[in-house]
């Protein structure tokens, strides 16, 4: 069952509305086992279930959905940019916490945390 969007993730060390660094959420991710999404589109983040998402979009390829897993999206930008994680040590990315709790992901029970891209607008100084 999943968890109510706008229940505080008590155990999570997050909240929805939090903004974040991307890469403390990885970190967060790897620790404690947490699946975290990235969102491009903001309607789709804020009014739909990642459990209906990654039904919806289960015969997409991955690199073309709305929404990726968060260590995905690090590790496809490092490898189009061998640089990326130190520009992202140098002028940090924040993330805005959408949602966060339990819901099946891959056939199990699994924690999760979706985020939301900050819009390209905001993101002029990191040129990735």
């Amino acid at each position: 069952m999943e968890t109510e969007r706008g229940e505080e993730c008590r155990t999570f060390a997050v909240a929805p509305g939090e903004k974040i660094d991307i890469l403390e959420l990885e970190e967060l991710g790897r620790r404690y086992d947490i699946a975290i999404y990235l969102y491009f589109e903001e309607e789709l983040a804020r009014k739909v279930s990642i459990s209906d998402d990654l039904a919806m979009y289960k015969e997409v390829p991955e690199y073309e959905r709305p929404f990726i897993r968060l260590d995905s999206f690090i590790s496809f930008a490092g490898s189009q940019d061998p640089g990326f994680r130190d520009k992202l040590s140098e002028l940090p990315l924040i993330l805005e916490v959408i949602a966060c709790g339990e819901a099946v992901i891959e056939g199990e029970e699994r924690r999760y945390i979706t985020t939301l891209m900050p819009f390209l607008d905001e993101m002029e100084a990191l040129e990735i």
